[in-house]
């Protein structure tokens, strides 16, 4: 499989690559574009837009989105697919993903800031979750071994994808769930994860990975927790549903 079809605009390396995968061109990406350009400005070696959509709507994109860096034609179906297309085709020191209906909120051109100046091996953010108030970002090992964080509300170094990337396609719903298990119970980066208080992101809450479940990911969170967590922390899980005579 070829590599996707890259066009850019920008010479040097920007500190944030904006990833967005879309299927096509409506208000609400035009929305969340330009509300990624209010917040973090149009200097591109502070931030690139990477567009990532089928082939066949490429054409209509480049001529009518303004703001956008970086056009990649998707390789594969599939949110994961098209975010990992977006990985390998942008050029930031950082990566963060949206969905075509989240908007990025001016606050959030504050956190760039301070990632500019102090670094660090990720960024979770609280997220307004639709119309239910603020979801709590606070990164946690063990939180988040059973609930996710949202991804509107995490910026990932590129040391972070390069290690425990690319997203794992075959999980439809929770690959991003694996990741941030990965990244939160790696000591190495977990000791420099920051934390901003505070909605920076409205998250639509209507995304599909939030409605529905991802059977690939619960067959295998013994495995995951097996290899990641502790070698008997998978061996207790399993014994603790054979007793309930249930699974996750």
């Amino acid at each position: 499989m070829s590599l996707p079809k890259k066009h850019h605009k920008a010479n040097t390396n920007p500190l944030l690559s904006v990833i967005i995968p879309a299927i096509e061109v409506d208000l609400e990406l035009k929305r969340c574009i330009d509300s990624v350009r209010l917040a973090c400005g149009t200097d591109e070696s502070r931030c690139e837009i990477v567009l990532v959509m089928p082939s066949c709507q490429l054409e209509v994109a480049q001529a009518s989105m303004a703001g956008v860096t970086t056009f990649v034609a998707e390789t594969r179906k599939g949110i994961y697919a098209a975010m990992n297309d977006g990985i390998r085709m942008s050029c930031g020191r950082y990566l963060f993903f949206l969905g075509k209906d989240d908007i990025i909120l001016l606050p959030f051109g504050n956190v760039l800031d301070e990632l500019a100046k102090v670094g660090g091996y990720a960024v979770f953010c609280d997220v307004y979750w639709g119309d239910k108030g603020v979801y709590s970002g606070r990164p946690s090992k063990w939180r988040v071994l059973l609930r996710n964080l949202c991804h509107q509300g995490i910026i990932y170094s590129r040391e972070v994808i390069d290690e425990h990337g690319p997203y794992l396609r075959r999980m439809r719903v929770q690959a991003d769930h694996l990741l941030n298990i990965r990244l939160l119970w790696d000591s190495r980066f977990a000791a420099d994860v920051r934390y901003y208080r505070g909605g920076r992101v409205w998250y639509a809450s209507e995304g599909f990975s939030s409605v529905a479940r991802d059977p690939l990911f619960w067959r295998l969170y013994p495995l995951i927790l097996k290899r990641y967590v502790a070698p008997a922390a998978g061996v207790l899980l399993s014994a603790s549903r054979w007793l309930r005579g249930k699974h996750i």
